[in-house]
């Protein structure tokens, strides 16, 4: 009886040996997630947004799929990722910032050109888009850069002088319409319209006379005082604003006109549309031209594609 006593007081008492671990290190609780003001947090949400949703053209839903968060719960466990509503959110804030970036890009080049286009998604809803090209500084020298000035929706009529005010309103928000060389677009008549309305020529005959004389001499163009030369500058660069037809659009035209006169042709395009369109509307049809031709295809027969 006393030895049984003696055996339970021993089990009571804490244990005294440093070497065993203690019961609590093997049970695990759960982590704790960042704050959503913590660095990290911030920073992988904001890598989320600018590389995955921006760069890579994925959709803002990803952020709410199980696979989604089950990656990021590998990547870091502490992570917690935030909803689609907040990270719809910060879009506001991330394109203020990339704006800020091209504007201070496009004031450090000296000219640039655009181009611009106007078209119908299937839903038949019109959109504005405007690139500009410049030459900017890079690694080992001068290189061509590009960049999406604006992608907007164009509601009502495709007239030029609505084109013409839209266009004029990105010039202005990005200070570029005194730098513009060359402004590149297709060959519609409300596109030459709008750019002739935004350029329009003021000079009388007697100021074009006044201009012209004396351009052949070549003293007048050396050894000129830093304001002239300015001035001489500016005007040729206000002169050199021109529109510049698509040279994909224009080559459409030539080939689709020179076609409607080759009628020894017309025959062997007429059976080769009909092939693509067999192709891209019949599965039956796919499936015996795979086996006999291998995967290759051929491409969908339309008329009005610039791929430009």
């Amino acid at each position: 009886m006393f030895r049984y006593e003696e055996y339970l007081r021993s089990k009571a008492a804490p244990s005294t040996d440093s070497s065993q671990p203690a019961i609590s290190q093997f049970i695990t609780t759960s982590k704790q997630h960042y704050t959503s003001g913590h660095p990290q947090h911030n920073a992988i949400t904001w890598s989320i947004l600018s590389d995955l949703v921006i760069d890579c053209n994925l959709p803002l839903s990803i952020i709410e799929h199980p696979g989604f968060r089950r990656f990021m719960s590998v990547v870091d466990t502490r992570y917690n990722p935030v909803s689609r509503r907040t990270l719809t959110s910060k879009l506001d804030g991330v394109m203020l910032e990339k704006q800020t970036k091209l504007k201070d890009c496009l004031a450090n080049a000296e000219n640039l050109s655009v181009t611009v286009d106007i078209w119908s998604d299937r839903k038949m809803r019109g959109f504005l888009g405007i690139t500009a090209h410049w030459l900017g500084n890079g690694e080992g020298g001068l290189v061509l850069k590009s960049a999406l000035l604006a992608c907007n929706r164009f509601s009502g009529s495709h007239t030029g002088e609505r084109i013409c005010e839209e266009f004029e309103q990105i010039c202005e928000e990005y200070k570029i319409k005194k730098m513009l060389l060359h402004i590149i677009c297709d060959n519609a008549a409300n596109m030459r319209k709008a750019f002739s309305t935004c350029f329009p020529q003021h000079m009388t005959e007697h100021e074009e006379d006044d201009e012209d004389d004396g351009v052949e001499d070549n003293n007048l163009w050396t050894d000129l005082p830093v304001e002239d030369q300015e001035r001489v500058d500016g005007f040729l660069q206000d002169k050199s604003q021109t529109r510049q037809q698509c040279f994909a659009h224009t080559l459409q035209l030539v080939i689709g006109d020179g076609l409607k006169d080759t009628k020894i042709a017309n025959a062997a395009l007429a059976k080769a549309s009909k092939l693509s369109s067999l192709l891209h509307s019949s599965t039956s049809f796919k499936d015996i031209f795979e086996r006999e031709f291998g995967q290759s295809g051929i491409p969908a027969s339309v008329v009005t594609e610039l791929n430009a």
